[in-house]
């Protein structure tokens, strides 16, 4: 193999490589949307942090703390009407749903 064509390969294979990793200025800018839940807001917010709003988003106040280690990369109201988060710990993600009590989160 040619060095430009190998360089060439390497430099794609990298970019794939790259394009799949969790970035956190990719992971904030997912988690940074803000979802209408019932008659109240929620969004993600820094190292764990679920907040909720029910004034419209005038205030925040913590709902949520999963801890440091994690980050919440995508928060929805998903097709069976549930709000769900998925979160990431250690390049692994897993979902997360808002229990009916809207207190705790369930695993799903």
């Amino acid at each position: 193999m040619q060095r430009r064509s190998f360089l060439k390969l390497a430099g794609l294979a990298g970019a794939a490589m790259i394009a799949h990793l969790p970035f956190p200025w990719n992971a904030a800018a997912a988690a940074a949307k803000t979802v209408s839940y019932g008659e109240l807001l929620y969004r993600a917010g820094r190292r764990g942090k679920v907040l909720v709003s029910a004034n419209g988003g005038s205030r925040w106040k913590l709902h949520s703390d999963l801890g440091d280690s994690y980050s919440i990369t995508r928060i929805a109201v998903d097709s069976r009407k549930r709000l769900r988060l998925t979160v990431a710990f250690r390049r692994r993600n897993f979902g997360l749903v808002l229990a009916p009590d809207r207190e705790r989160w369930l695993t799903g």
